[in-house]
């Protein structure tokens, strides 16, 4: 039996198609046997487990789980997979060096109590924090040279180089004296990817831990690096870039039609282990001890409470921080990793919408230069072109839209209206300030008995019912999703006026005929940069002459649209998948390539936003024990109650901005 020692060896990666790409590198790596930790935690000084060291592992850093040790959470992966008897686990991978791992790719070998090889569990991690296993079981395996051969379909995006239409052939030798193991990535029938790994063996000492501190002392550090350099080397080569999908604890990369709610609750990344930790921890705690504006209450995990900045300057807001993983979060993924510990708990807020105030004013009064150096940084980088095809934009309406009607009746008004308010009266009910906003637009396109209307992205029917009822116009309303579509047309068909509004299940590229009115609310949020210009040549081409539209968009400034557009952010991970707000100036610069529309009249309605989401959000919470009914748990209430109030922070600071464009061609009435 051979147990726990160090490899010197070395990483290539082969590129076939569509451009040759080949790199090596040398690179030390372990093989611990995982019944042997707990004596070589004892033994060495250089080696630790489950705590710090120079080098270390973790249960933590492997599979998600540090409830159980690595090796019993590896035998019940194997055993649910259908190999059991798991009695002794060797681990080959990077070891956490100076606090900090990255392992592209952990191989697990399995074996029974006489030392017989069952298989082998291979977890691969992406830098975006996700990670997948593969159980490879040596029964059906085809073996040759003493290698262990085995194909498995692609379940994890790793490189947006390399897309999910593909399959894996591992070949692995076992952790001996010398060790070696080749993933082929084939698409159809032809190979596009090799890795290989190898390494010649040598004894897990003291001092050959302190010999591989020496000599690479930033090796596992390097693993990132080397990953981005490469990066980058690709995209200047041309090679195509694929958008990331969404993803899943349990099932991996999402690549069908339409996710359902519970993989929205679940698809949150275990904390990325970083070395930046502790530099996250001070920016944050440093924003929230020396707030630019209102006041904090401090609480940490130790139980300490500190007060700071004046509640005269602005809000005032309890943060309670629950775990050091907010950090770490922070660390790994920015803002999103802000967005991710809250929906897991790692910290919460008396006042949320007033705590992410006091950080959003904060970070900008302290860090005006280091965010425009952030901005060109981040301008520079390789932009995933996303593309709204038919097809991703009824699987991105259908994740947010079809969660279930029930749970849009716990915080939308009677109207059944997902957009912004006018608030016409400082206590005006929300369902008034609805049917408020749709009259202005009514009044703003003069719209009456006469008028063909169509609405492009009709929701729930709200704006259609009130034009029908109230002006006696026909509606044409379209949408993607067929949850919407159901009740609009049940709450058509209650106020009988079957006759006069038509709900549709149609993308807007493929509509036709003539309307005197074209009426879109918050619709044109979603369909992506790409298809602005085309957008605003469909409304040209369906408006009758001497016809107006109305499109109510929300907006983000225009110096921040180009680094936006070409970044990501928490919204786009967790509620609205493919969506993209235009600025003002993007919206003008598309409308004049694809039409001949021009903005007749502007306005910005965006502080009535932040009301309707502070009623949203009130609404909402009041309602979560019937969410949970529903099965809406606790994950998925904490997302949505950071979108809400995420949302509302936004334009109370006017960050963001919420429109009204009137649009008519030059020379008509």
């Amino acid at each position: 039996m051979v147990g726990s020692g160090l490899y010197e060896g070395s990483v290539m990666h082969e590129r076939t198609t569509p451009r040759r790409h080949r790199f090596r590198y040398r690179t030390p790596f372990a093989a611990i046997d995982l019944s042997e930790v707990d004596e070589l935690d004892r033994r060495l000084r250089l080696f630790a487990y489950n705590r710090w060291a120079l080098f270390s592992l973790r249960d933590e850093d492997h599979l998600g789980d540090d409830r159980a040790p690595l090796a019993t959470s590896v035998a019940a992966r194997m055993a649910r997979a259908g190999t059991g008897g798991v009695e002794r686990v060797v681990m080959v991978g990077n070891l956490r060096t100076g606090g900090y791992v990255f392992n592209p790719l952990t191989l697990f070998y399995c074996y029974d109590a006489r030392d017989g090889l069952l298989g082998v569990l291979a977890e691969v991690s992406n830098t975006f924090g996700e990670r997948h296993a593969y159980c490879l079981a040596t029964e059906g395996a085809s073996a040759g040279d003493g290698a262990l051969s085995l194909e498995r379909p692609k379940s994890l995006h790793v490189s947006p180089f390399l897309g999910m239409d593909q399959r894996y052939l591992f070949r692995l030798t076992q952790p001996e004296d010398r060790f070696g193991a080749v993933i082929d990535v084939f698409e159809g029938e032809s190979r596009v990817f090799r890795g290989a790994w190898s390494g010649v063996r040598y004894p897990l000492s003291d001092r050959s831990l302190a010999r591989q501190a020496l000599v690479r002392p930033l090796s596992t550090h390097m693993v990132t690096a080397r990953i981005h350099l490469q990066a980058a080397k690709l995209f200047a080569k041309g090679v195509p870039v694929h958008g990331k999908p969404a993803f899943d604890i349990d099932e991996g990369t999402l690549t069908l039609a339409a996710p359902a709610a519970e993989p929205l609750a679940g698809a949150l990344p275990a904390p990325p282990r970083t070395p930046l930790m502790r530099v996250a921890k001070a920016a944050l705690l440093g924003l929230l001890r020396r707030p630019a504006y209102g006041a904090v209450e401090l609480r940490l995990p130790n139980d300490r409470v500190t007060h700071h900045g004046d509640p005269q300057t602005g809000p005032s807001a309890t943060v309670s921080i629950h775990s050091a993983d907010l950090y770490r979060r922070l660390a790994g993924r920015g803002r999103i990793g802000l967005g991710e510990a809250y929906m897991a708990g790692d910290w919460d807020a008396d006042d949320l919408p007033a705590a992410l105030e006091i950080l959003a004013r904060t970070a900008h009064a302290r860090g005006r230069a280091a965010g425009r150096a952030l901005s060109r940084l981040r301008g520079m980088r390789p932009r995933l072109p996303r593309t709204n095809t038919r097809e991703s934009a009824r699987r991105d309406i259908a994740y947010h839209y079809d969660l279930g009607n029930d749970l849009y009746d716990l915080f939308l008004d009677e109207t059944m209206t997902y957009s912004c308010a006018y608030f016409e009266e400082p206590f005006q009910s929300l369902a008034d300030a609805q049917r408020a906003k749709n009259r202005r637009l009514l009044d703003a396109l003069d719209i009456g008995p006469g008028d063909h209307v169509l609405e492009i992205g009709c929701g729930w029917g709200g704006f259609a019912l009130q034009a029908a009822t109230d002006r006696g116009a026909r509606v044409t309303g379209i949408t993607l999703s067929m949850q919407q579509k159901e009740r609009a047309e049940q709450r058509i068909a209650d106020a009988r006026l079957q006759d006069r509004i038509d709900i549709q299940l149609v993308d807007f590229r493929d509509l036709s005929g003539t309307y005197s009115a074209i009426v879109s609310i918050e619709m044109l949020e979603a369909v992506g940069h790409k298809l602005l210009s085309p957008f605003f040549s469909a409304c040209d081409r369906l408006l009758a002459p001497g016809g107006r539209a109305c499109v109510q968009v929300i907006c983000i400034p225009d110096r921040r649209y180009d680094a936006y557009r070409k970044g990501h952010d928490w919204i786009r991970e967790y509620i609205f998948p493919g969506a993209l707000l235009p600025s003002l100036g993007a919206l003008t610069a598309a409308m004049r390539r694809g039409s001949e529309l021009t903005i007749r009249r502007a306005e910005d309605i965006g502080p009535h936003y932040a009301t309707t989401l502070k009623l949203w959000r009130e609404r909402f919470l009041a309602n979560r024990e019937r969410a949970a009914e529903l099965g809406y748990g606790e994950r998925f209430a904490r997302t949505w109650e950071y979108y809400l109030a995420f949302c509302e922070t936004a334009f109370r600071i006017r960050a963001l901005q919420d429109y009204q464009l009137i649009l008519a061609r030059p020379m008509e009435p």
